[in-house]
């Protein structure tokens, strides 16, 4: 049969103070993240410049063609018959205002989906870079 050995009981030592660690790494994450927002931010706000600039040249065009509508209906003389019923009735100029909003509403929610589209692709390039 096996003996057991007895254990040796350890000696003890005086306690050690509690101080805190200074990590390196953590305080230059610390330090570096806001210059990552800020460069997001900046990066962000970019994006919206260009963006709504692209928006202007694109809707530009369309204004110019409202304003010569505009001028050319002012110019032009008012005509002395009447539409009969069963004519389709000529839009007025509020309804091609209208019209007009409509589309440029329509084109910026695209550029704005295509914009949100290439903010995401990038947040997941960024996001794997991180990584």
């Amino acid at each position: 049969m096996r003996r057991r050995i007895p254990k040796k009981v350890p000696v003890q030592q005086p306690p050690v103070p509690v101080t805190e660690e200074y990590n390196k790494p953590a305080i230059i994450e610390e330090e570096v993240m806001p210059f990552v927002l800020r460069h997001e931010d900046e990066i962000i706000n970019y994006i919206k410049e260009k963006a709504i600039k692209e928006t202007m040249k694109s809707l530009a065009p369309l204004l110019e063609k409202l304003e010569e509508a505009v001028k050319q209906q002012e110019a032009a003389p008012t005509q002395d018959f009447q539409p009969t019923a069963s004519a389709t009735p000529a839009m007025n100029y509020e309804e091609q205002l209208k019209q007009l909003q409509e589309a440029s509403t329509a084109k910026v929610k695209e550029k704005e989906i295509k914009i949100m589209e290439r903010m995401n692709k990038l947040n997941t390039r960024l996001g794997n870079i991180r990584i």
